[in-house]
């Protein structure tokens, strides 16, 4: 009986294991803006190298993601301004995802900063 416990215990722990938000750039220049990723309703940067997360690599923004219920246009929009806005102005960024940290394609935050 116990092993059974331990078995469903450990089943139901990694059924429902979720990943967590986390950054996924901190402190990096954009080096470019594509208004659009495959054709669809997301758009893209690319950022310096800075350290292991996905900095330098493409980083997605969708708008399925944007927003509490996701698909919020104008938070979306929003988003996709700040970027060129850094962009333009040589600013650096830090980029955060509430959905899952572990991929570069689901980013919904972007912060500017001096």
């Amino acid at each position: 009986m116990r092993k059974i416990s331990i078995c469903l215990l450990a089943l139901s722990s990694s059924v429902f294991a979720v990943d967590e938000g986390g950054w996924l750039a901190n402190s990096v220049e954009i080096t470019s803006v594509a208004n659009t990723s495959n054709n669809a309703m997301a758009f893209t940067v690319e950022t310096t190298e800075h350290s292991k997360d996905c900095s330098g690599k493409t980083i997605t923004f969708p708008l399925n993601v944007a927003g509490n219920a996701g698909n919020n246009k104008e938070i979306h929009s929003r988003a996709y301004s700040t970027a060129l806005a850094a962009m333009m102005a040589g600013k650096k960024v830090s980029i955060y995802s509430y959905a899952d940290q572990s991929v570069c394609t689901q980013a919904a935050y972007i912060r500017v900063f001096n």
